[in-house]
C-alpha cells in the first residue's frame, strides 16, 4: 500500500510537471541549439536565453514549426506561445503579446550591385529606398523573396501587398531563413528583405556584389515579442514574462547582449531605445 501511494504521488508530480510545461514555437530550427548555447550567438537567441534563465514560474518546451503553422496554432483555444513575433493590429485580435523581449536591427533590402543597382531617383536624400513600388516600377520583371505568413511590419506589409504576384516569390517552411537566402545567393530572386544579423548568419557566398539599403519610414529597430494564444493561462504566462523583462531592461547583461551584435554607429541609438523601453513599460505596470 505504501509503495502504491508513493507511485501515485510520483505519477501525479510527473503529470503536473508536464502540465505546467508550455509549448513554445519557433520557425527557425537553429533555435533548438542557440537558445541554450552559452556565448554570443545572435540578439534573438541571446535575449531568450537570458529571459529563460531569469523566468521563475514558467517552463517552456521549444518546438519548431513553419510560420504559417504557428499562425494557425496561435488562433486555437489551447495555450501555446511563440517567439520572435512582430505585433500587428490583426494579430492582436487573437494573440496576447509580451513586452518586447529584444530590439532587432530592422529589415534591409538586399540586392546585387551589378544586376539590379539602385538609381538616384529610387532613393531619399538620406539614401534610403523611397518604397518598394518605386523599385519595381523600374525593375518590373524582378522578383522579391518573402516568407509566407511572416509580418515585416505594418508599413512594409502594405507595400508588399501592392506588388504584383509575378514580382513575389513566397517561401514557406521551417528552414525559411536559410532557404530564402540560398534562393537569393543563386540568383533565383533579385531582391531579399532580411534582418542584417540573419543575412550575416546565413549568407556564406562572396559578398562583393551584394549591397543593402534601409527603407524609408521603416523603423530602425524591430521589437520581437513572445505571443501566446488568447487563454486565461496565457494571461498569467504573459504577466510573468513581463515582470521578468522589467527586471532585465535596466541591467548591464541585457544592454551588453544587444550592443555586442550591432555596429558601433548604431549603439548609441539602441541604448536610448532600450532605456525608452524600460521607462514606457515601467509606467504601464505601475
Amino acid at each position: 500500500m505504501k509503495y502504491l501511494l508513493s507511485l501515485f504521488i510520483f505519477v501525479l508530480i510527473s503529470f503536473n510537471a508536464k502540465a505546467d510545461t508550455v509549448t513554445l514555437l519557433s520557425d527557425d530550427a537553429n533555435d533548438l541549439e542557440l537558445f541554450y548555447k552559452d556565448g554570443r550567438n545572435d540578439i534573438a537567441s541571446d535575449s531568450y536565453r537570458l529571459l529563460f534563465e531569469n523566468l521563475e514560474n514558467v517552463k517552456f518546451e521549444l518546438k519548431i514549426a513553419p510560420t504559417a503553422r504557428i499562425d494557425a496554432l496561435l488562433k486555437q483555444d489551447k495555450t501555446i506561445c511563440a517567439v520572435n513575433r512582430i505585433k500587428t493590429e490583426e494579430r492582436e485580435l487573437y494573440n496576447l503579446y509580451s513586452y518586447p523581449v529584444h530590439l532587432y536591427p530592422s529589415h534591409r533590402l538586399y540586392y546585387f550591385k551589378d544586376r539590379t543597382p539602385l538609381l538616384d531617383n529610387m532613393l531619399t536624400e538620406n539614401d534610403e529606398l523611397i518604397n518598394l513600388n518605386t523599385l519595381f516600377n523600374h525593375y518590373s520583371m524582378a522578383s522579391l523573396a518573402i516568407e509566407t505568413g511572416r509580418s515585416y511590419g505594418k508599413g512594409l506589409d502594405k507595400q508588399i501587398q501592392k506588388l504584383k504576384d509575378d514580382n513575389i516569390l513566397a517561401r514557406a517552411g521551417s528552414d525559411a531563413y536559410d532557404a530564402m537566402i540560398k534562393l537569393f545567393a543563386r540568383h533565383r530572386v533579385d531582391f531579399l528583405i532580411s534582418y542584417p544579423t540573419i543575412f550575416k548568419q546565413y549568407y556564406t557566398e562572396d559578398h562583393t556584389d551584394i549591397a543593402s539599403v534601409t527603407i524609408n519610414n521603416h523603423p530602425k529597430f524591430i521589437a520581437g515579442h513572445i505571443a501566446c494564444s488568447s487563454t486565461p493561462r496565457s494571461k498569467k504566462i504573459i504577466t510573468e514574462i513581463n515582470k521578468t523583462l522589467l527586471r532585465l531592461y535596466p541591467t548591464e547583461p541585457y544592454l551588453s547582449m544587444h550592443l555586442h551584435h550591432v555596429p558601433n554607429i548604431e549603439q548609441s541609438l539602441l541604448t536610448r531605445r532600450i532605456s525608452d523601453l524600460f521607462l514606457k513599460y515601467k509606467l504601464l505596470s505601475d
